[in-house]
């Protein structure tokens, strides 16, 4: 009678799991770790204070979904000795190996191309994470360099649904300032933002040109037409597992980093 080896634990760090671009990145590499014998296993370990509950359990490994940043946090993991895959953005210096977007290069196109269709007065809006903070500086330091005007600069604290990001849009009209480009940089603030501008007569690219970044490519399907920079979640989820695998097999030495690239999708709203 053959025996059958346990599954291995990866250690899965997240702040939260609730939003779908990241929900689809774990489902992807997920389901590619699990034809190796590897499971990931979620909770609340980016609390630092949880670290010697994971210890206990003997993680062959960890992904950390964002950057590295926490002090007691990253210690606790260097000192587990395992392989650690920090994604979506990474540190500035990553504890092992990254597997990332270039985040702050996507804003850089967004200007850029804002830019090359003239317009002059631009808008910004994020939502405070990693990434979004990544896009948002990209775009707007090179807005600068360009000579375009960032006439309001919108952070939402949280979106999580479509109706976060129409208040988001609610907020930049609310400043009462003349724009006519703004650059979202999610799916759901930019899908979000064409519905409001509807919703107020505002016609898009004629009144305002919008532009978002796309996770999933779900933002172009809720608003038809929508010029979009992005990455695909899942092939990021899967490059993730595999740099895992590799790391774990000894196929690969410490201190990669990979970076997916970001593709341009030029449609009508801009």
């Amino acid at each position: 009678m053959s025996l059958i080896s346990p599954p291995r634990l990866v250690a899965l760090i997240a702040p939260r799991l609730d939003t779908g671009p990241v929900g689809r990145a774990v489902q992807a590499c997920a389901e590619r770790l699990a034809g190796e014998g590897y499971f990931l296993a979620a909770g609340p370990w980016h609390d630092p204070a949880m670290l010697p509950q994971l210890a206990a359990l003997q993680p062959a490994a960890a992904l950390v979904m964002g950057p590295l940043d926490e002090p007691n946090l990253r210690a606790g993991l260097a000192a587990m000795e395992i392989p650690v895959v920090e994604t979506w953005s990474a540190s500035a210096h990553p504890l092992d190996t990254a597997v990332v977007i270039d985040n702050e290069e996507a804003g850089r196109m967004a200007a850029r191309h804002l830019a090359e269709k003239r317009h002059a007065l631009v808008a910004c809006i994020s939502a405070d994470n990693a990434w979004e903070r990544a896009r948002r500086q990209g775009f707007i330091s090179t807005a600068a360099a360009l000579g375009l005007d960032r006439v309001a600069d919108i952070v939402q604290p949280e979106v999580l649904q479509m109706n976060d990001g129409r208040m988001a849009f609610l907020r930049l009209l609310a400043t009462n300032t003349i724009f006519d480009a703004v650059f979202c940089t999610s799916d759901l603030l930019a899908a979000a933002a064409v519905s409001e501008a509807h919703n107020r007569d505002l016609h898009v690219p004629q009144d305002v040109a919008v532009l978002g970044f796309t996770d999933d490519g779900s933002a172009a399907q809720w608003a038809q037409g929508l010029t979009t920079l992005g990455i695909n979640a899942a092939d990021l989820g899967r490059r993730a597992a595999q740099v895992l695998l590799d790391r774990l097999q000894g196929e690969l030495a410490a201190g990669q980093h990979q970076t997916l690239e970001v593709t341009f999708e030029a449609r009508l709203s801009t």
